[in-house]
């Protein structure tokens, strides 16, 4: 994940503007040329078989703090901030900065001096050691700076990121880089002497620069950074400072019939009184109130945005499609998805009718049902109103209770219990080793290494016990820090060349900096190769209750966040490439939400829960009839709103592409499109019930601004994982979530390519269905990835 803004640029590194093969070599796990005392401690120190008491010390330094404490204290050597030999300090941060600074000076002055065969050969690699020199600074003290406690630090680590951010506006005018790298593309003899990656890397860069507008003239290129200025600075104001038009609505006590006693009893003495729109108690009100016109006026005022939120994202639309025009596309979303797996704006609009029509089905049998509770008050009811839903949904789930059809098992109220954060982070392990060959095994910590006490270090091993990543765990609540769960690749992997080791000895410093290297022999030139490992850090906000009265626990809920987001770090850790431009997560945008959905069906997957769920006092194996109560209300809550949900979601989507279609190039002459229509457009030719007049919900939609023209990709990710659970783990039948041959199928054709092949290819691979059509993508594999829809609501959640 990365939360760097959208930034006008000539340079483009993919991993700073959020653009989050199988070896032939043998690892090893020490050098011959690099002294181990000059490495990270940890990267060349073997890892024990897995046993009873590696999962016991897993488990234990994630539930037991003084356990941690205990376990951390072996190691007393200090060291930077994730081994990083200059972050020992404050200022340590100006000095990773600058030292980088200088080196990307070099390559610059390198690539663009470049003349002969063999240093346009060379191309790809150095501007992708020139990405990596950048990442590794920005994406570093981006992270810092949001999550250390220290402000000294956090404050150095953005002035290091503002310094590398800085010296990236003074490469956008550097038209060089493009020039020589597309030289080097257009001789066939350099071309053809090009591996697999350096060929795709180069192919990025060059789409990268095109989207950049560096082909532009000199004054158009002025504009180009000023729109996209421009775009950044409403964006950020629209996504900060969004506004109801109206934030309180008033309610009469008449109008309370239905609603819990207990939510008005300080308003006993009232008659009239103003509800926040933004409240639980709105929303309480909402859901129960049997008054028509309340219901109304708050699902109005909930869904009416202020006039000035909806200019704001009507001028960043505009802003948007000015850039458009200025680059030569139809439109934003034309250029915004020429390298996405869907291509087009039309490949995106027919997978989602696809969608829309497999999940029609099931949005009609929500609302039939809905309904008859209607007429159960109203026999002459024709159609359940938008409004209403809410309030529905709760009258139906109370009907069900009281016939006896659904339950709220007991045994529910004691599943968290199951669920230590210890016992989850060994069954990860555990389900990683049985799929994919590798485990996550504790280290000590060194003094300086970590940004606060409670982050675990974890070190992944293959099966014969070689180091391959880092993961740091913050997966615990304190104050002041980011409340959401989100995965950071602080570290990218990438093969180091023999210069960059030859520099190192020269200068006498730590290969590296001092962060994980790894070490292999290649079998057929016998040489010594160097490989960045990747370094990860998963962030939680899960409450820390680690203490005498026993370990923190999570709800289903969060065990599934928590296996998201391992689905991510999996990626990254097996998404091995020799270039850091398509490692990992560094892949198209509608690619990489894929490995995050997947993981989600597995956290509720019987054979999974059987690696890990234990009760954490008496260690009591999870009963099924546990189990199969957590499936039945999932179930349940897929039965009752599911398709709404999806529904939802696709609407959303399709809005987010007609915002960022023709419409908003016609208003570029008036300086004016409106929003509002084109919302109801969507709502009522789309929906299935008709949205109220005077509405203005598109100003609550704030992921138009970081992901334009690409929501749809979660739905689309969704749909491909659907049919991936199915097809490659047997939906989890006959042992098929821990099946090592399932496992390896999906490392092979998905995870261990980052970006580094075309994603309808490793679908493709992967599927064994569909040929000719997934391999070739376009809008024919689009609309067969809408058909096999995304399941209920629930699916694949707990």
């Amino acid at each position: 994940m990365n939360t760097l803004p959208k930034r006008a640029s000539t340079w483009t590194c993919p991993r700073c503007l959020h653009k989050t093969q199988k070896r032939t070599n043998a690892s090893v796990t020490t050098s011959s040329r690099i002294p181990p005392s000059r490495s990270f401690d940890g990267a060349y120190i073997a890892a024990t078989k897995p046993a009873k008491a590696e999962e016991s010390t897993l488990r234990d330094v994630f539930n037991n703090q003084s356990a941690w404490k205990d376990f951390s204290s072996q190691a007393k050597t200090t060291s930077g901030l994730i081994g990083n030999r200059h972050l020992t300090e404050p200022r340590g941060f100006q000095r990773f900065a600058e030292s980088s600074l200088r080196k990307c000076k070099v390559l610059v002055e390198r690539i663009l001096a470049a003349s002969t065969l063999e240093q346009y050969k060379r191309l790809p690699r150095d501007l992708d050691r020139l990405s990596d020199l950048l990442c590794r600074v920005i994406d570093l003290s981006d992270f810092v700076r949001t999550i250390h406690p220290n402000q000294s630090v956090a404050a150095a680590a953005s002035a290091a990121y503002s310094l590398m951010f800085q010296y990236m506006n003074e490469l956008n005018t550097t038209t060089g880089l493009n020039k020589q790298l597309k030289k080097a593309w257009d001789n066939p003899e350099v071309q053809s002497q090009w591996t697999r990656e350096e060929r795709m890397v180069a192919m990025i860069l060059m789409r990268d620069f095109s989207k950049s507008g560096i082909d532009l003239p000199d004054s158009h290129r002025e504009e180009f950074v000023s729109i996209s200025n421009d775009i950044a600075n409403v964006g950020t104001d629209f996504v900060n400072n969004m506004d109801y038009a109206n934030r309180n609505v008033r309610v009469s006590k008449s109008q309370m019939a239905g609603v819990d006693p207990r939510c008005l009893q300080n308003m006993s003495r009232w008659i009239q009184t103003d509800v926040p729109v933004h409240s639980n108690l709105a929303k309480h009100i909402a859901s129960t109130a049997h008054n028509p016109d309340v219901k109304q006026k708050l699902y109005t005022a909930e869904r009416t945005a202020s006039k000035s939120t909806i200019r704001k994202l009507e001028q960043l639309l505009i802003n948007r499609a000015k850039l458009a025009k200025l680059t030569g596309y139809e439109s934003y979303a034309h250029l915004t998805l020429t390298d996405k797996m869907s291509k087009t704006p039309e490949a995106v609009t027919k997978f989602l009718q696809s969608l829309s029509a497999n999940n029609r089905g099931q949005v009609q049998k929500e609302l039939a049902e809905l309904l008859e509770v209607k007429r159960s008050k109203d026999p002459n009811a024709t159609e359940v109103e938008a409004w209403e839903h809410l309030y529905l949904v709760h009258q139906l789930k109370v009907q069900n209770m009281s016939r006896g059809l659904t339950t709220k098992s007991r045994l529910l109220e004691s599943v968290n219990n199951y669920f230590a954060v210890g016992h989850v982070i060994q069954g990860l392990s555990s389900l990683f080793q049985s799929l994919y060959g590798i485990r996550l095994v504790p280290r000590e910590t060194n003094i300086g290494e970590v940004w606060h006490p409670d982050v675990r270090r974890l070190d992944v091993y293959l099966d014969d016990d070689k180091h391959i990543a880092t993961m740091y765990c913050d997966l615990f609540s304190r104050p002041g820090k980011m409340p959401n769960p989100a995965h950071f690749t602080l570290l990218c992997s990438r093969e180091i060349s023999s210069e960059e080791v030859e520099e190192a000895m020269s200068e006498n410093e730590a290969l590296n900096l001092g962060m994980p290297v790894r070490t292999s022999i290649d079998q057929v030139t016998g040489q010594t190769r160097h490989h960045q490992t990747p370094v990860i850090a998963l962030v939680c906000d899960f409450a820390n209750s680690s203490s005498a009265l026993g370990p923190s626990t999570l709800s289903p809920t969060s065990v599934t966040t928590l296996f998201h987001e391992m689905g991510h770090a999996v990626h990254s850790i097996l998404g091995q490439t020799s270039m850091q431009g398509i490692s990992g997560t560094r892949c198209a945008t509608d690619f990489a939400e894929l490995p995050s959905v997947l993981m989600e069906y597995f956290a509720s997957d019987p054979s999974v829960l059987k690696l890990f769920a234990r009760h954490w006092e008496t260690n009591e194996r999870i009963p099924y009839e546990l189990i199969r109560a957590m499936r039945q209300e999932k179930q349940n809550r897929a039965e009752l709103s599911g398709g709404w949900d999806n529904q939802t979601q696709i609407l959303m989507a399709m809005l987010d592409q007609v915002y960022h279609a023709e419409g908003p190039m016609a208003g570029i002459v008036g300086g004016q499109y409106d929003t509002t229509a084109a919302f109801h457009d969507v709502w009522n030719r789309h929906g299935s019930v008709r949205e109220p007049a005077g509405t203005a919900w598109q100003g609550f939609f704030g992921h138009l601004y970081g992901y334009g023209a690409t929501y749809y990709a979660y739905l689309f990710d969704r749909a491909i994982a659907r049919q991936v659970w199915r097809a490659v783990f047997r939906d989890g039948e006959d042992g098929g979530a821990i099946d090592r041959e399932a496992g390896e199928r999906f490392k092979q054709e998905v995870l261990k390519w980052g970006g580094g092949r075309d994603p309808w290819l490793c679908l493709e691979g992967l599927m064994g269905e569909g040929k000719g059509i997934l391999g070739e993508g376009g809008s024919e594999a689009m609309d067969l990835v809408g058909q096999w829809g995304v399941g209920a609501g629930s699916e694949g959640q707990m």
